[in-house]
């Protein structure tokens, strides 16, 4: 029989929701982890721990972060798409020259007739 008890984590810092325009985040960024419902990130600021919610405009700015580095995030409120949906909108800011985490590049797969394979393997890699 499962527990009716509703636990709950302690010792792992303060959780932000995002609600206010103009709220900011800055430390370093911690990473990535599964939440009850649905993606967090953690930041390491000078008053702790912050974990938050990942909606998936700041999941995709935030995958380009490295582990460690010095971030500022700033909510700047609901915006509509192109489609009509409403979503919230982030600005992410990296301090200095902290380097960013290349993103996946799209290789189609390679031809499969020898003269145009050695064309493609003298490809330059993007930059």
């Amino acid at each position: 029989m499962a527990s009716l008890k509703r636990w709950r984590q302690i010792g792992q810092g303060e959780f932000h929701k995002w609600e206010t325009p103009g709220d900011e985040l800055e430390g370093l960024w911690q990473g990535t982890h599964d939440g009850r419902y649905g993606p967090l990130g953690t930041l390491g600021t000078p008053a702790g721990l912050v974990t938050f919610p990942l909606h998936t405009a700041l999941f995709e700015r935030l995958k380009r972060v490295r582990e460690g580095g010095d971030v500022l995030i700033r909510y700047t409120g609901k915006q509509t798409s192109k489609a009509g949906r409403v979503f919230k909108h982030f600005e992410v800011y990296v301090a200095g020259d902290d380097p960013l985490v290349l993103s996946t590049v799209f290789r189609p797969d390679p031809p499969a007739n020898s003269e145009e394979l050695r064309a493609h393997d003298h490809d330059e890699e993007p930059v």
